[in-house]
């Protein structure tokens, strides 16, 4: 007999108990990436749709994304409210740098939503 895909409930209630604390870091690796995205973003895309998008991200991967995973045992988007103002913080700069500064210089590739 096949086991299912999912946790059991027992399974994930060890997962839970072992899990990390949450990221509380107003600095870490994702914070590059998402200053990162932001300039993509920026670039290629009116200010507002991209911070839109990228603010958004962060309910989604907190609130749905993250519960989602961690069914499955993997631990992604556990955070602090701390880490994801931060992050917007950081996609904020990002979209900053690409729309006002890499946008005055060089062309997008190819522009979204205009």
């Amino acid at each position: 007999m096949k086991k299912p895909r999912h946790l059991s409930a027992k399974r994930l209630k060890t997962i839970v108990n072992k899990r990390p604390e949450r990221n509380n870091a107003l600095f870490d690796n994702w914070s590059i990436v998402h200053l990162c995205s932001g300039i993509i973003f920026g670039w290629t895309m009116p200010p507002f749709i991209a911070l839109a998008i990228l603010v958004l991200w962060e309910p989604f991967e907190i609130l749905i994304l993250s519960p989602f995973l961690a069914r499955f045992g993997i631990i992604f988007g556990y955070e602090t409210i701390r880490n994801s103002l931060s992050d917007i913080f950081f996609d904020t700069v990002g979209v900053v740098i690409g729309f006002y500064v890499l946008a005055h210089f060089f062309n997008p590739p190819l522009q979204l939503f205009q």
